[in-house]
């Protein structure tokens, strides 16, 4: 519960922030910029074995606003986009065995 004196500060932000002059979020848990982050796991389990085809997705965390999933697979050349979205699928062969794969996270403008 805040008192009457935090009450008035933020009604008094609320007034700047309308004029133009500068931005600031209160919210208890608000998500701050440079908390997004991504992480992959393979869908489904057990042994992979040539042939088989893998599936990665892609997990995002702390977003606010729209935002796009790359995946790359490094090569001797560095790394090359093989798809976008929040999954890939790939056959394993002797190439993709080997390789290594991210997912890049692309916040919009």
């Amino acid at each position: 519960m805040k008192n009457a004196f935090q009450k008035m500060i933020l009604i008094l932000l609320a007034v700047v922030m309308l004029a133009g002059i500068f931005t600031i979020a209160f919210a208890e848990d608000a998500v701050q910029p440079g908390n997004e982050s991504i992480s992959i796991k393979r869908q489904g389990s057990g042994d992979i074995y040539f042939g088989d085809e893998v599936t990665l997705c892609a997990y995002v965390n702390n977003v606010v606003g729209d935002y796009s999933v790359v995946w790359e697979r490094y090569t001797p050349d560095g790394w090359i986009k093989v798809g976008s979205g929040m999954t890939y699928t790939f056959t394993v062969t002797d190439t993709t065995a080997a390789s290594d794969f991210r997912a890049m996270l692309v916040l919009a403008d």
